[in-house]
C-alpha cells in the first residue's frame, strides 16, 4: 500500500470512528511499519488543528479533549507486567470510555471489547499490508 492508499485506509476508519461516537484502535507492528504515520493521518482528519506526534517517550499524547495516542513499547521490558497493571499505571482505563478516540501502538495481547485491530506488516517490496479486525 502506497502513502495514497494509507491516507485512504485513514479516512474510512476515521469516519467508522465518528460514526461510533469514537473508539479504540490497537495497532500492532514491527518498528518502522508505520503505526504512528497512521494514526497522525486519522487524528488530522477528527481534529485538522492537531500535531501528531510518536508518543514514544511521553507514553500517552492527547490531541483533542477527547483524543489520545499511546505508545506502550518502552513498558514491556518486564515480562511479569500484567494488563490491568499497564491499563491502570499509564491511565488508559480512564481514557478508554465511550466518546473518546484512543489509539495504542504496541498493544500486544491487550483485548479490549469492540476495539479495532490494525495489523501493519512490510512487505518485501516495501509497501505496506493492513490486516484490520474488529
Amino acid at each position: 500500500m502506497n502513502r495514497r492508499a494509507t491516507q485512504t485506509l485513514a479516512r474510512k476508519i476515521a469516519h467508522r470512528l465518528q460514526h461510533s461516537n469514537g473508539g479504540i484502535v490497537l495497532l500492532h507492528g514491527e518498528m518502522g511499519a508505520g503505526k504512528t504515520t497512521l494514526v497522525g493521518d486519522i487524528v488530522r482528519i477528527l481534529c485538522p488543528e492537531a500535531l501528531p506526534a510518536s508518543p514514544t517517550y511521553t507514553i500517552i499524547n492527547q490531541y483533542a479533549e477527547n483524543i489520545f495516542h499511546a505508545d506502550l513499547y518502552r513498558l514491556w521490558e518486564n515480562e511479569h507486567q500484567t494488563w490491568d497493571a499497564v491499563m491502570q499505571g499509564t491511565g488508559l482505563a480512564d481514557l478508554c470510555v465511550p466518546g473518546n478516540y484512543v489509539f495504542i501502538e504496541w498493544p500486544n495481547d491487550l483485548q479490549l471489547p469492540g476495539a479495532i485491530h490494525i495489523t501493519i506488516k512490510i512487505k518485501e517490496d516495501g509497501n505496506r499490508e493492513f490486516i484490520i479486525a474488529g
